[in-house]
């Protein structure tokens, strides 16, 4: 059975047991409100987009979902290239939200996994597992015929694992997982098979899993213990509603179905392996596998809006990424741009069915493109790095094994082959010490325990107050309104209201500031933030729960916000017509004083390209087109209006559509009612945001405008300095640095003059003619230029110079390349020289600095460089 059946068999059964099909949650785990889980890096299981659901804070559509759902687990990155492991994987599940309970999902799995026209395996090779207090999951398994059910503790049979004793607080609830017979050596257990066989055999590999059915019907009520590390359980009533969730590994059912060995001998590598053997110049089955799944892996989160950068989710990416490219590079031989090919193959081979990969290919394959490029360039300065501590002699540090792996990518066994032929050691506690820190920041918060929920804050809410806030503010700035819920953290008070006009900070737009307004009181609003659609207040001072106010948005700040974020649709678009469709929203920032803009582009803008993009703004905001809205509607119908949904954006079942002119994107904010209010355009910076990404800041409306008159102002005030207008500025500064030009020139000439060396000595080395200079206290741009005349046009030339300056000492060599091709090595030559004289230092084959701290030591320090080069030329 291939990935592509089982993924649409399951899915059609689960359609034909009354289930709606929902797609995939992003990897950036949002839940199908669209708020992000912050307690977790990457979606690592099929419930997490429906959390809103289970905890009853918003009511599905359909009380039946089944999905396909993809998933990042990083914990065991350094197992990958085993027969098992993956860092992505596909899991297919089905979900009832106070529907169906245990019996009818038992019944369902049962027919699934032994009906002839589903999987018809052999019952007698399953067996299956319930909480030990299940009488009710027992009895439906053997209802349906089953003869192998075995009862097991909280920690097999429980989830989250261990929750029935130790929490975490939020809802929970017994499982049962199914297991199927591997061995092909030994038929099925008959009659009479017990709990500790069945034990012995799963430990043994011969039972695997392949299902697990949670019945989620519990409230695990609890408080953190005095530790802080773990709760005290309190209560654990039953839910108001109970539960199914399901999950199967799509993978790692195939590869149980098909008897392989190996999850990579299945068809969701197969034809991924065929192209990294196309690109490959050497075998490695591990390497190919590692490739394999770390490509695979980052072409699915760069679709789903993750990029490489150094913190969270995108600091996994890249080590991922740079992982992969060792591997590829010096275990395969492949060539630079490998790995942005075989993505290719990863978006031809599952674009079928998640089409955001063939929406973001040239996204795709730009990013981990230069993000390789990148990394080479990088490896090639860990490669120098390495050679600086094996060249010291002593033991490698275990902060820098581990920084040369994180850095520069190099595995701790390259390190320890490298160290071993240098004589040296690596200090492998150390390592291990700095390599846990590393998990831990990578695993962040990506605790499973915490999937169903955590810890209820201590907030005070009147008796009736809704769970969630009414937002009035598209339409008016100013409501009645009560305050519902109070949450006080120290002297910071936050305050929710039954509706309220003031914007929270969402999709990059900042939140509204205002006041409540409360009888003769007028409380200041100073931030307003949103969680699970409770819209939060930040005040300056206290109001009683329960209070009537007056809620009153600041109007002009509001009327700069929506100016900019406007503008930034504007400018979204014309990035895309000039650049192309892959310049797409990497993130942004919407305020009253600025915007930010990131996108994805390999490389700077030029000079006309910037010129065109603020150009098309400004021509858009002329044509004063009515700014739309089409709200309520579903992603599918805003796609057919032509919508564009924001690159690693998660929308809910009904979105809101914002239409200017030719610009159609799903957005929440709040903008001008006609493009002219935008006013005047204005783009202040451009530069790199991180590898593959653009970053542009600009202005418009009152903020353009008032840059515009500083820019004046700081003119006329340059034109009264040169004695010069405005309009003949240019050519007055340009006169002026010509001037400076010359007179710097003329000063650098007369130093060079006077600064003879005290002593050069110059010696005939076999071929290399090797020139020491002491060139006493002198600037270090004429130094440079003492050194760069001594080897010019002469390939076989070594030169290594001194520079005085307050009792220390400053060396430089430099060797030509036929020089660097019989044995000299500038880097090297000068870590000794530079030792003499109590420093250190080093470089490449070809320039080297290096310091000293005793001036006084440079005779000593230039006689023994000729007995170093002797030595690296083999003389």
């Amino acid at each position: 059975m291939t990935v592509r059946e089982l993924r649409e068999k399951y899915l059609s059964f689960f359609e034909s047991k009354g289930h709606r099909r929902f797609p995939s949650g992003s990897l950036i785990p949002y839940d199908v409100t669209g708020r992000l889980d912050e307690s977790l890096l990457f979606n690592g299981a099929g419930m997490i987009q429906f959390k809103p659901y289970f905890r009853g804070v918003a009511q599905p559509a359909h009380a039946r979902l089944t999905t396909c759902q993809k998933c990042v687990r990083t914990g065991d990155i350094d197992e990958v290239g085993d027969d098992t492991h993956l860092t992505f994987f596909e899991m297919l599940g089905n979900f009832s939200f106070g529907d169906y309970f245990k019996e009818e999902a038992i019944r369902f799995s049962w027919e699934f996994l032994t009906s002839p026209e589903w999987l018809a395996l052999d019952p007698a090779r399953l067996s299956f597992t319930v909480f030990e207090t299940d009488d009710v999951a027992e009895s439906a398994w053997k209802s349906v015929g089953v003869r192998h059910v075995f009862r097991l503790g909280e920690e097999s049979n429980y989830w989250p694992a261990g929750a029935f004793s130790k929490g975490p607080p939020g809802p929970c609830g017994p499982n049962s997982e199914m297991f199927y017979w591997t061995s092909k050596e030994e038929t099925p257990p008959g009659e009479g098979y017990t709990r500790e066989e069945w034990e012995r055999d799963e430990a043994a590999g011969k039972w695997v899993e392949i299902w697990n059915d949670v019945f989620i019907q519990y409230e695990w009520q609890g408080e953190p213990n005095a530790s802080g590390k773990g709760y005290v359980k309190i209560a654990m009533p039953e839910l108001p509603f109970r539960s199914i969730d399901t999950g199967m590994g799509l993978e790692r059912t195939v590869l149980v179905l098909n008897g392989n060995k190996s999850v990579y001998d299945t068809d969701a590598f197969t034809g991924i392996l065929a192209k990294i053997a196309s690109v490959s110049n050497k075998e490695s089955d591990t390497a190919s596998r590692i490739v394999a799944d770390h490509v695979r892996t980052a072409t699915f989160c760069v679709a789903d809006g993750v990029l490489p950068s150094n913190n969270g989710r995108g600091y996994v990416l890249r080590r991922l990424i740079r992982r992969a490219v060792l591997r590829g590079s010096r275990d395969l031989g492949a060539a630079e741009g490998f790995f942005a090919t075989i993505a290719e193959t990863v978006i031809e081979e599952y674009g079928g069915f998640y089409g955001n990969l063939i929406e973001q290919r040239s996204v795709i394959v730009e990013t981990l493109r230069n993000e390789e490029a990148l990394f080479r360039r990088t490896l090639a300065a860990g490669t120098e790095r390495l050679g600086d501590l094996l060249a010291s002699g002593e033991t490698v540090s275990g902060n820098d094994a581990f920084r040369l792996y994180d850095t520069f990518g190099f595995p701790l066994e390259v390190t320890q082959e490298l160290a071993a032929e240098a004589g040296v050691a690596v200090d492998l506690e150390g390592y291990e010490i700095a390599l846990k820190e590393a998990q831990a920041r990578s695993r962040g918060a990506q605790d499973m325990d915490t999937v169903y929920g955590g810890v209820s804050g201590d907030d005070e809410a009147l008796p009736d107050a809704p769970l969630t806030t009414d937002f009035v503010g598209y339409d008016q700035l100013s409501s009645p309104a009560r305050i519902v819920r109070k949450r006080k953290q120290g002297d910071k008070v936050s305050v929710a209201l039954d509706q309220t006009p003031f914007y929270a900070e969402s999709g990059g737009q900042v939140g509204d500031t205002g006041w409540l307004k409360a009888g003769d009181r007028e409380i200041k609003v100073t931030a307003t933030k949103k969680a699970n659609n409770v819209w939060w207040h930040d005040l300056e001072e206290d109001l009683p729960l329960g209070s009537e106010v007056i809620a009153q948005v600041a109007e002009d700040r509001r009327a700069r916000i929506r100016r900019h974020h406007t503008a930034t649709h504007l400018l979204h678009l014309a990035l895309r017509e000039t650049l192309g469709g892959h310049a797409t929203q990497a993130g942004s920032y919407v305020g009253p004083d600025r915007l930010r803009f990131d996108f994805t582009h390999g490389k700077a803008l030029t000079e006309d390209e910037r010129a065109k993009i603020e150009a098309r703004v400004n021509e858009l905001a002329l044509q004063n087109a009515p700014v739309l809205t089409h709200v309520d509607i579903t992603p599918d119908e805003a796609k057919a209006l032509g919508a564009m949904a924001l690159f690693g954006e998660k929308y809910g079942d009904r979105v809101r559509m914002v239409e200017v002119g030719p610009s159609k994107e799903l957005c929440g904010g709040v903008h001008v009612r006609t493009a002219a209010e935008i006013g005047t355009f204005r783009i202040v910076s451009e530069g790199s945001a991180q590898s593959g990404v653009r970053r542009i800041e600009a202005i418009a409306g009152e903020a353009a405008q008032e840059a515009s008159d500083e820019d004046r102002r700081i003119l006329r005030a340059l034109a009264d300095r040169l004695k010069t207008q405005p309009a003949a500025l240019a050519a007055a500064l340009e006169k002026t640095l010509d001037q400076l030009k010359e007179e710097r020139k003329r000063r650098e000439k007369a130093e060079s003059s006077s600064a003879a060396p005290s002593e050069e000595t110059t010696v005939q080395i076999s071929e290399v003619t090797f020139v020491t200079m002491d060139l006493g206290e002198i600037d270090p741009k004429t130094a440079a230029k003492r050194v760069d005349d001594a080897t010019a046009g002469k390939p076989l030339a070594v030169v290594v110079s001194a520079v005085r300056s307050e009792g220390k000492v400053q060396f430089t060599a430099k060797a030509g390349a036929e020089a660097v091709a019989k044995g000299a090595h500038s880097g090297n030559l000068l870590r000794e020289v530079a030792r003499i004289a109590g420093g250190g230092g080093g470089g490449r084959p070809d320039f080297a600095t290096a310091g000293g701290k005793d001036a006084t030591k440079i005779p000593e320090a230039l006689a023994a460089a000729e007995a170093v080069l002797r030595g690296q030329i083999g003389l």
